[in-house]
């Protein structure tokens, strides 16, 4: 309610006016009254607070049960229950706060409602009637904060509409209330019809300068906050510099000599690289004495609180020429904050980049340019950004998960396992560090203790979706897709936005063939994740499994202009094009994809097949043989014998237009040749022979369709060349860059490196299927989310 409603608690020595209004509960303190009967209840009093405020949660309890004891009644008892929920005896605190009228007690008890999932209870405590509100029903006790713990009952309790209006409720009233703004973000992304240009407007309405300084201003005026460290001495901080001198709301600020640790330069991760804490501390060498430093002028933003006197000058919006406001850059963390949960990871970097220096360089933002890297499988970016991260802040738990998951998909497995046993002598309580746990074992391939492990993190936090999801892609791998569509199935009830799970459960029905089911999954995890250029992959493959060629070639078109170093998006276009007897196009996007896969034995045989129908047979004997060449191991190595033999059984065409004299007298004579069992020496090719591979083992299951016409095998035989790596969106797992993996980092166009030759460190370490090159549903582990 707007007005404040308010009430005094007589005591023997003193009273206490409990006022509400919409930013929250008040307890303001009024004069004593000398009273020798009251001095066990003001001294019991003060100790509580002595040991409240010192963190001695045991020892306020003591006090509150003696004060209870003494003189029982609703402010006593809501002194024990908050000494036993900073004690985390949650299930006492609910206990005693049951039947408590003040309205900060009801806000307590909701709070440990919610701990203990009795959301019904909490919803009850959190509303109020018509008499309580003054008439007016549906108001929320404790205000703004009340509101954001109602917005999280509803959450939890799937009624996500009504959560959202809290969420936005609560930032009308209290515009700083970031973790609503977090979850608004989320949530109003996945209603029913949502406009991103309208939604993304809301940080600068409700970040703004005006609306920052009325609502803190009130609070100051309120006694609700204050500013601590009223009077402490400038001490050293980060680099060796001196630490600026906070003063209070109620006393007149002072000038200050000190000047902020750190300069507001770019951060070293916008500029592409990263630089040590020296080099950050000698990037401003031309820097005057008198601009920032301790024995020069003050700061702006020490001239901007001293332009005033009491709190009006503290709370107004700055007005130096160049000064970053609280406002400000909420706004630019609000709007980099929505654009990542639109996965618009090129506009996150962006905002992200422009924040100055020292607010760049903390755990938050590189936790957010980590995962932007992360979900534009760019996993060597990724990478640095979390272990520039550690370096500032290294017992931080938050998004250890995605960090493990890009050390997994780089297969760094000394790194990974160096990570875990950190972890594990940290905190044991954080399901980050069992899904760090579960990824060191799922990258040495033990799925029953990375099963395990996941299962485990559930259990620390049933809210924690992406466990769901590694552990679904856990029993994927182990072939158990039962339980794999449970563990999907609950993810998306836990957030329906986990496009993740979508893709998982549409892996499992594409691999089975159901490809109805499977395309109405790829679909609702592309309305989630538009910008994933390997979704669209998978929904190119569907729509030609269900023979719609003109919908799988406008899919794979997409994703290679989503991600232009995507080679499986060209190669299986080519394919499409094949099918539709466009063989110039074809051929072009082959050739892309064999400066990037120049070892993959199906990207050779599928020029062969193109040359064949160009009437260019002398290179399309030249790709079939290496093609055999490549895959002499396997079922399809009689597939690719068929072919040649064809050639010879027409005739090989000498007039090869595009052959020049020069070129065909450089090729070995053996390439003219088709090879048999004993045919001779195998020829030797400039970019040299790899190691023979093992053949790939027959899965059962298969298009015959999509195996004629992609696939090296017959129906019956084997559809996966020898050791496939694809491409995998940021949560689907694969890709190796230290044997030089077309799906490591560098092939997203953003790691750099030397061309990817397409193979993964060894079969059997991945989660669920892949896209093959064979265009099949994918039996190759090593792809997960």
């Amino acid at each position: 309610s707007s007005a404040r409603a308010a009430v005094v608690l007589d005591r023997p020595s003193q009273s206490w006016r409990v006022g509400c209004d919409p930013r929250g509960v008040i307890m303001e303190r009024q004069p004593e009254t000398p009273d020798g009967a009251s001095s066990f209840s003001s001294q019991g009093r003060l100790a509580f607070e002595y040991s409240l405020k010192n963190c001695l949660w045991k020892q306020a309890a003591f006090f509150a049960e003696r004060l209870v004891a003494e003189r029982p009644c609703d402010e006593t008892t809501y002194l024990l229950g908050l000494a036993y929920f900073h004690n985390q005896d949650t299930a006492r605190a609910q206990w005693h706060l049951q039947g408590n009228r003040l309205p900060e007690a009801r806000y307590l008890f909701a709070k440990c409602c919610f701990l203990l999932k009795h959301y019904d209870q909490a919803e009850e405590a959190l509303t109020l009637s018509s008499s309580q509100s003054g008439g007016c029903p549906g108001d929320v006790v404790n205000g703004a904060a009340g509101l954001f713990l109602l917005g999280q009952v509803q959450e939890m309790q799937s009624r996500r509409d009504q959560a959202l209006e809290c969420y936005a409720k609560c930032l009308e009233l209290c515009p700083f209330m970031w973790d609503a703004y977090e979850r608004w973000s989320w949530l109003v992304l996945g209603s029913p019809s949502p406009s991103r240009s309208s939604t993304s407007s809301l940080a600068p309405a409700t970040f703004s300068d005006e609306r920052f300084a009325q609502s803190f201003a009130s609070l100051s005026a309120s006694g609700q906050v204050g500013l601590p460290f009223a009077h402490a001495a400038p001490g050293p901080c980060r680099g060796g510099q001196e630490r600026p001198v906070i003063h209070g709301s109620r006393s007149p600020p002072h000038r200050s000599q000190t000047a902020p640790c750190r300069h507001d330069q770019q951060p070293p991760l916008a500029k592409g690289g990263l630089q040590s804490r020296r080099d950050r501390r000698d990037s401003n060498p031309g820097q005057s004495p008198k601009e920032g430093t301790v024995s020069g002028r003050k700061s702006s933003s020490q001239a901007a609180v001293s332009q005033g006197s009491g709190s009006d000058s503290i709370f107004a919006p700055p007005q130096a020429q160049g000064e970053l406001s609280l406002a400000n850059l909420f706004c630019k963390l609000g709007l980099a904050l929505h654009a990542m949960h639109s996965f618009d990871c090129q506009q996150t970097v962006q905002q992200l980049s422009s924040l100055p220096k020292r607010h760049y360089e903390t755990g938050y933002v590189l936790d957010l340019v980590g995962l932007c890297h992360f979900e534009a499988a760019d996993y060597k970016k990724s990478e640095q950004a979390y272990q520039h991260a550690w370096k500032i802040e290294p017992r931080r738990m938050e998004g250890l998960e995605y960090y493990s998951s890009a050390l997994w998909h780089l297969r760094k497995d000394v790194e990974l396992g160096r990570l875990a046993q950190q972890c594990l002598q940290w905190d044991r309580l954080k399901p980050q560090v069992w899904c760090v746990v579960g990824n060191c074992c799922s990258l040495q391939k033990e799925h029953d203790a990375a099963i395990k492990f996941f299962k485990r993190a559930i259990q620390v936090d049933s809210s924690f979706t992406y466990a769901y999801t590694l552990c679904g892609h856990e029993f994927v791998a182990s072939e158990k897709f039962d339980k794999a569509v449970t563990m999907y199935e609950t993810a998306l009830q836990a957030d329906p936005r986990h496009y993740n799970a979508w893709w998982g459960l549409g892996n499992i029905y594409h691999r089975q063939e159901e490809h109805e089911n499977a395309k109405h999954h790829f679909m609702k995890a592309l309305q989630v994740n538009s910008s994933n250029a390997v979704l669209r992959c998978y929904l190119g493959m569907v729509h030609d499994a269900l023979k719609q060629p003109l919908l799988a070639l406008e899919c794979f078109s997409q994703a290679a202009l989503c991600e232009p170093q995507n080679a499986m998006a060209y190669f299986h276009k080519a394919c499409v094009l094949m099918s539709l007897d466009r063989f110039e196009e074809a051929l072009a996007d082959l050739k892309k994809v064999r400066t990037m896969a120049p070892k993959e034995p199906s990207v050779h045989f599928q020029l062969g097949k193109v040359y064949m129908k160009l009437q260019k047979d002398r290179k399309a004997l030249f790709h079939f043989n290496i093609a055999m060449d490549l895959n002499r191991d396997s079922k399809d190595y009689h597939t690719i014998k068929t072919h040649i033999e064809r050639l010879h059984i027409r005739g090989i065409n000498e007039a090869d237009s595009e052959a020049t004299p020069s070129a065909q007298a450089s090729w070995p004579a053996q390439v003219l040749v088709p090879r048999g069992a004993g045919a001779g020496p195998s020829p030797v090719y400039p970019a040299g022979r790899p190691a023979a591979a093992p053949g790939p083992t027959g899965n059962g299951g298969g298009s015959p369709v999509a195996t004629t016409q992609y696939g090296l095998s017959p129906p019956g035989g084997s559809r996966l060349p020898p050791d496939v790596q694809p491409q995998t969106p940021a949560t689907v797992r694969g890709g190796v860059q230290g044997s030089g993996g077309l799906w490591s980092a560098g092939a997203s166009g953003s790691g750099g490196g030397a061309p990817r030759s397409g193979y993964p460190a060894g079969r059997g370490a991945g989660r669920g299927g892949s896209p093959s090159w064979s265009g099949t549903p994918g039996y190759q582990p090593g792809f997960r989310i």
